[in-house]
């Protein structure tokens, strides 16, 4: 009786686990791929190791999935959109400032034409 129980607590473990691995599996593959490309293109222009490239893959990811949702639910133009829209970007910019230097983020803001929107 003890190894049944044991058994179905290891059973419905996995089962939890699967469920934790699928949901981190959520992005779709276009979302997955425009990110990787951002991550190469600034990786390379930057001069960003291994992690900060995971970084700004993470970010972009983020940021395409989170703007892909924004034009499903509002339609352009809209004050909701416009506010939404400048919120995703400044946690993007967020999200790229705590991952690169203030060297290397100074340099993603003049190759993303956004030093004069910064202090």
């Amino acid at each position: 009786m003890k190894k049944l129980f044991t058994l179905c607590l290891f059973v419905f473990g996995l089962f939890l686990a699967t469920n934790s691995a699928h949901a981190q599996q959520k992005f779709s593959a276009e979302i997955n791929d425009a990110a990787q490309t951002k991550a190469i293109e600034f990786g390379r222009f930057l001069k960003a190791d291994k992690a900060t490239q995971e970084s700004i893959f993470i970010a972009y990811q983020e940021f395409y999935a989170k703007s892909e949702t924004l034009n499903n639910i509002y339609k352009k133009g809209t004050s909701d959109y416009t506010d939404l829209e400048t919120k995703l970007n400044q946690r993007l910019l967020s999200q790229m400032d705590e991952a690169l230097t203030d060297e290397q983020y100074a340099k993603y803001l003049e190759l993303t034409d956004q030093s004069g929107n910064q202090e």
